[in-house]
């Protein structure tokens, strides 16, 4: 895993890349480098920050062919063998950066061949273009802006490009209402007006000798690929996945959280693999936040090595400052924290850990499934009523729980739409000001994805890979790791994983009572059953106790002394929640939002048109 950087000027600048470079060096601290190459009138300026876990020093970065193709690359193929074949050559390989390079160096330039997380940028010495692009479900990030018609910029991440490209942060408000809606940026969307987002599976070209620098854009997309045909079994694709991700020169771990993804993966690992393996985990004071129990049963069932990280409460402020101030590309999802406090200091003592990212989103693994279900049983103009009885009676919790039934049924009834899909995103939302505006927005974004072909189960899951995977899920993980060295390889997210679960008809079943019913069931028999049956639990932290200890006091002040509330058009509302709300389940989510919003464009010196 690595941090690429670059930028195409009318003039060299060594002192500015190699800075812009350091920049990024927490993402690739083994080797960091540089090149400048002069082509025309115009310098390309190429770095590299490489975390080296997989080939020896001709691996790094940046990378040149015999041919004059450079190339900079963050990120893992994940089957080598397989696009070993595709290339189609006798050359020996000791990483995958050398076997990327080949492969563009192609005039075909198809990066639909490649199965893994990747973004790179390569430069085509026979074409004298610049390429920018990104794996299909978008799990690497790139940004680019072009400035004056004839700079490029571009970077893994966003603070570093913002601080080095000196471009114009103008972001819009509908840009921001999504970013709330959506708890984070969407496909096709992007925050600021000068700055790019390199979409999922998007390959960018830029004619460098063209002084207005016009580039084109192809696209793929994990919604495009064929179904799978050679496994009917499931046990023996997902062993063989998870063989190739612990393939490594040095040791390859495993986050554990006590949950199916994650156990499931532990088994697979050391009954089925039988290698030795250490788990890192994050326990919690609060009792309803924690899964210790669970997570120290598989361990002491399959004999793991363990490493326990305790999440300490009075440390609470200290986590959330440390967190955001290191919160290098945007994210509002609150579980960012106790991702980066446990990347932290899971990176002491590894480089790289599979993790079970995905397996939510591929199969059925969210509560909005079940809650879904629940939707298509009671009539529109029942829901409508029960909205007006809950809305009237139900006071939101704040007792502190992670997610009790009074909060689900408060979700469940602050809004409702007549569309199940529409209402998934709602229930996802953090944003609770709903309108039928933002409703019609909702729609407009997720109906790309919704098919009268496919079933609700089917149209939903392509809501969640498209959406939920790409705005929370995906920018949480990279910004939290990469900030501390640490690689995370989520075996779930293979393309090979990927191409059955869309095959499979089951795979995304769920009842009303639990969800992930396909990965519950390959438990089942084995010496890990018990977490088959356990309930769904999600990752996060107690935000009510920050915002009681604190926390809703510095939001007061930031509300005050930096006027928040320039985040909304709705000034009533954004003071009302902050000055005159208790702090509940339901809204902390709200506060936090815009508390990280408020903190990350401070840092940045952005303003709201």
């Amino acid at each position: 895993m690595c941090g690429i950087v670059g930028f195409i000027k009318n003039q060299k600048d060594e002192e500015l890349i190699e800075s812009f470079t350091n920049s990024v060096s927490h993402r690739g601290p083994d080797f960091i480098d540089y090149k400048i190459i002069k082509i025309g009138k115009f310098y390309l300026h190429l770095g590299s920050a490489r975390l080296s876990l997989r080939g020896d020093s001709s691996e790094n970065m940046p990378m040149i062919g015999k041919d004059g193709n450079i190339i900079v690359y963050n990120g893992e193929v994940f089957d080598l063998k397989s696009l070993k074949q595709k290339l189609n050559n006798n050359k020996q390989y000791t990483g995958d950066t050398r076997m990327l390079l080949d492969l563009l160096s192609n005039d075909e330039k198809d990066i639909n061949q490649v199965n893994g997380m990747f973004a790179f940028a390569f430069y085509s010495n026979k074409f004298k273009k610049l390429f920018l692009g990104r794996d299909k479900l978008g799990i690497k990030p790139l940004h680019f802006v072009k400035k004056n018609n004839e700079e490029i910029f571009f970077s893994s991440e966003m603070s570093s490009l913002i601080n080095f490209s000196n471009t114009k942060l103008d972001i819009s408000e509908s840009s921001l209402k999504q970013l709330l809606l959506f708890n984070g940026s969407i496909q096709n969307t992007t925050l600021f007006n000068d700055i790019k987002t390199v979409q999922p599976g998007q390959l960018v070209s830029f004619d460098i000798l063209n002084e207005n620098k016009e580039y084109l854009e192809t696209t793929t997309s994990i919604n495009s690929l064929d179904y799978i045909e050679d496994y009917s079994d499931f046990g023996t694709l997902i062993e063989e996945v998870i063989e190739d991700h612990l393939v490594a020169d040095s040791s390859v771990d495993l986050f554990l959280s006590g949950g199916i993804d994650s156990s499931l993966l532990a088994y697979i690992t050391k009954k089925k693999l039988d290698k030795d393996i250490r788990h890192f985990s994050m326990t919690f004071e609060n009792q309803s936040y924690d899964e210790k129990n669970l997570i120290m049963r598989v361990s002491d069932e399959l004999n793991l090595n363990s490493k326990i990280f305790t999440f300490d409460n009075k440390n609470i402020n200290n986590y959330v400052n440390e967190a955001i101030e290191n919160m290098n590309s945007l994210v509002l999802d609150y579980s960012f924290v106790p991702t980066y406090l446990l990347s932290k200091k899971t990176s002491q003592f590894t480089k790289a850990v599979i993790s079970g990212d995905g397996a939510d989103e591929l199969f059925g693994g969210y509560e909005w499934y079940r809650a879904v279900r629940f939707f298509n049983i009671l009539p529109p103009s029942l829901l409508q009523i029960f909205k007006k009885i809950f809305n009237t009676l139900l006071i939101p919790s704040s007792n502190g729980k992670y997610m009790d039934s009074f909060t689900k049924l408060n979700y469940f009834f602050k809004y409702i739409s007549t569309d199940p899909y529409i209402q998934t995103i709602i229930w996802q939302s953090a944003d609770k000001n709903f309108s039928e505006s933002k409703v019609q927005l909702i729609s407009e974004n997720i109906s790309q994805y919704i098919s009268n072909d496919l079933s609700q189960r089917d149209n939903l899951r392509n809501i969640d890979l498209n959406i939920f995977l790409y705005s929370n899920v995906l920018p949480k993980i990279d910004t939290a790791s990469m900030k501390n060295s640490l690689e995370i390889r989520p075996p779930f997210l293979d393309e090979r994983i990927i191409k059955f679960a869309l095959s499979s008809k089951k795979s995304n079943e769920v009842g009303f009572l639990k969800t992930k019913k396909y990965l519950r069931n390959y438990l089942e028999g084995t010496n890990l059953e018990f977490v088959s049956n356990a309930k769904k639990h999600g990752f996060g932290f107690p935000l009510q106790e920050w915002l009681k200890n604190g926390g809703k006091d510095e939001i007061k002040e930031m509300f005050l002394d930096r006027n928040l509330v320039y985040l909304s058009k709705d000034k009533k509302y954004i003071k009302d929640l902050i000055f005159n709300s208790s702090i509940n389940e339901s809204n902390s989510r709200e506060l936090w939002a815009y508390f990280v919003l408020s903190k990350w464009f401070d840092k940045h010196s952005i303003k709201v048109n």
